[in-house]
């Protein structure tokens, strides 16, 4: 046997050996002896893919049987939720609240342009409210959305050096925003101490210096009415509050943007 395998190789070889030598048009009759009758070349070029590969990919159909099954569960599984008596009434009526409420576009409206500036838009602007800009004294009881309390007395009037009036809050009143806004610094200010700057639309700014407590935070926004703290008290008998304004980075007298009632 291993005589008769060591025949067919030499064979081969001088065949090999033959078509090397001749010249390409007498390829034909040799073209069947690169066939090797003991052994397979594979085909270095040709593919196939594993079997593995083709089992472990299921059918389409299967994929979106699984899908569909795991979206009834979770449906059954939110639906039990609130059925069942185990989760607290509180929880379910704050689940429905957080799903049934409208989104504040805008609050976040005004958010965003209090913090970035005016939202770009393609289409011209249609004014629906009176729009909050410093009040003149011509628009000062018609264009304001924001006044000061009636019972606020002023101690010392606007000046350039200052940049700030300074006013007294009674003992009693607390320190609210008028409208919705950004607070863009917490912290002390020269001329104004202890300060919260909110940062309001069409380019405004708001300082609320001598402040004895803050119950706002740095990058809060703001709604209408919401606390921003007390003012220092002054002989025990008054808080005196620091206000300035800034409009296009410009201070300004803040009690021609926000006149009293």
């Amino acid at each position: 046997m291993f005589e008769r395998v060591d025949r067919v190789k030499e064979r081969r070889r001088e065949r090999l050996e033959r078509i090397r030598t001749q010249s390409r048009d007498s390829y034909t009759p040799y073209v069947d002896d690169w066939k090797d009758p003991i052994e397979e070349t594979p085909n270095p070029f040709s593919y196939s893919p594993r079997e593995n590969d083709v089992m472990d990919q299921p059918p389409s159909h299967e994929k979106w049987g699984v899908q569909i099954l795991a979206s009834v569960l979770l449906i059954g599984a939110a639906y039990v939720l609130f059925q069942t008596t185990l989760i607290p009434a509180s929880w379910k009526s704050s689940a429905r609240e957080v799903m049934t409420r409208d989104f504040n576009f805008s609050g976040v409206a005004d958010w965003y342009e209090a913090r970035f500036g005016p939202i770009p838009t393609m289409l011209p602007s249609i004014p629906t409210n009176p729009p909050a800009v410093p009040a003149t004294s011509t628009t000062k009881n018609a264009g304001a959305v924001w006044k000061l309390p009636s019972s606020w007395k002023v101690v010392k009037s606007y000046d350039q050096e200052s940049a700030n009036v300074i006013l007294n809050t009674g003992m009693n009143d607390q320190i609210t925003i008028g409208e919705a806004g950004w607070v863009a610094f917490v912290g002390e200010k020269p001329d104004f101490g202890t300060t919260v700057i909110v940062r309001l639309t069409k380019g405004r700014e708001i300082w609320l210096g001598n402040l004895d407590s803050i119950g706002v935070t740095k990058d809060e926004v703001l709604t209408p009415g919401q606390v921003i703290g007390t003012a220092r008290v002054m002989d025990q008998t008054s808080r005196h509050l620091y206000v300035g304004a800034k409009v296009n980075e410009q201070f300004v007298n803040p009690l021609e943007v926000i006149p009293f009632e």
